[in-house]
């Protein structure tokens, strides 16, 4: 699957947030529509992760499919 300009500023952003950076969370864009995977230690970081989306320019819509374990 081909990275788009917007799935990599996401990912660089989540890479950038002290709370994100650690998790190596997937993300996956769709006109704009933001999905993230993967597993993360608790729901203040999984609630980040999606703050952290939804600021990118571009984004409209985040589909927060992290696991929490």
């Amino acid at each position: 699957m081909k990275e788009n300009v917007l799935q990599l500023q996401v990912e660089s952003a989540l890479l950038q947030d002290r709370l994100t950076q650690d998790f190596g969370i997937e993300v996956l864009d769709s006109n704009g529509v933001i999905t993230l995977r993967g597993m993360v230690p608790n729901r203040k970081v999984r609630e980040q992760a999606e703050a952290v989306a939804r600021e990118v320019a571009g984004v409209t819509t985040v589909i927060n499919e992290l696991d929490v374990v």
